[in-house]
């Protein structure tokens, strides 16, 4: 596996404060999404924030996923990792992608980076609702994203909300292709696919280039579906402004989504956590500046909206900055 060797400081004193006589670096390993992704740039630019002011620590900073960084967490192969937390809420449960709960994590910050649910079809389908495909029994051409993606399980849980199964798409003479994004749009564009589904921040560059070129919508979640999933998976409720891709959206569409947030080892030090916590919120302005998309982040509210406890080093920084009542 490619591994980015950063040095860092995680754990002594002040930012910026001298090193104490006889101290040993602090060594960590922080898993981020993959190579270049905005997880792996964001956890990089933070890493590089320290670094600058205690070049004594490192840490090496890897490639990881949603699925296996809360794994790795808990075998102790990582120090801190980015998470989503609907999948953090599937690790408490121990529900899919899990087959038990995943222990030894805490929570560090909500970064609260917004990444919604694009329920996609081609205009041309005669789909206009989730409803629909259940009442019609609809033989759906569906790439929901890699198998075991969050966009897929995402989808899945919403699907199910309307007694839907992947399973039953099969049944109705359907297919599912877990090829990768760029790959399904090209499908869709060709007419060899009928929706494409992604979970991510913004406007992604393949369905802008897909709705450049074949007209397309946007198929609305609805509010008990919504409520369902956030009850059972933290999927928050979320909402498409109807000037998304040049106004081919058409309407504002309510969908769901999920945060990023750091989670750390519960048998981290509570130094470590703090200054973890004291180094992404002093270093906001840097770190945003090389990563945008984690803009979102304020100290404010990083304590609160994730499955698993806040670490006692975090909630101590927290506090002491008027952050945490």
């Amino acid at each position: 596996m490619k591994k980015l060797s950063l040095t860092l400081l995680l754990g002594l004193a002040l930012i910026g404060a001298p090193q104490q006589a006889g101290a040993e670096p602090i060594r960590l390993t922080a898993a981020a999404g993959p190579v270049a992704g905005t997880s792996y740039v964001g956890l990089g630019a933070l890493c590089k924030l320290i670094t600058n002011a205690h070049p004594d620590a490192n840490v090496n900073l890897i490639p990881g996923s949603d699925v296996s960084n809360p794994m790795r967490i808990q075998n102790r192969e990582v120090d801190i990792a980015c998470e989503t937390v609907c999948i953090s809420k599937s690790a408490v449960d121990g529900t899919e992608p899990f087959r038990k709960p995943v222990g030894n994590i805490l929570s560090l910050a909500n970064l609260r980076t917004e990444a919604l649910l694009n329920i996609v079809v081609r205009a041309d389908s005669g789909i206009t609702s989730i409803e629909q495909i259940r009442e019609r029994k609809i033989p759906l051409r569906v790439g929901p994203g890699p198998r075991g993606s969050v966009t897929q399980l995402a989808f899945e849980w919403v699907l199910n909300e309307y007694g839907i199964t992947f399973d039953d798409i099969k049944d109705w003479g359907g297919k599912i292709y877990n090829n990768n994004f760029n790959d399904v749009s090209d499908m869709a564009k060709d007419g060899q696919v009928d929706m494409v589904v992604w979970l991510g921040p913004g406007e992604a560059w393949f369905l802008t280039e897909l709705s450049a070129n074949v007209p397309l919508r946007w198929l609305p979640v609805s509010e008990a579906a919504a409520e369902a999933v956030n009850k059972k998976h933290m999927l928050y409720s979320g909402e498409f402004p109807a000037a998304m891709f040049k106004g081919m959206m058409g309407r504002n569409t309510r969908t769901v989504g999920t945060w990023m947030s750091l989670i750390v080892r519960e048998d981290m030090s509570d130094d470590t956590a703090y200054e973890l916590t004291r180094a992404l919120c002093e270093g906001r302005e840097d770190v945003i500046t090389a990563c945008p998309q984690w803009a979102t982040f304020t100290p404010e509210t990083a304590w609160n909206g994730m499955p698993h406890p806040l670490h006692p080093g975090a909630e101590r920084y927290y506090r002491e900055k008027g952050y945490m009542k």
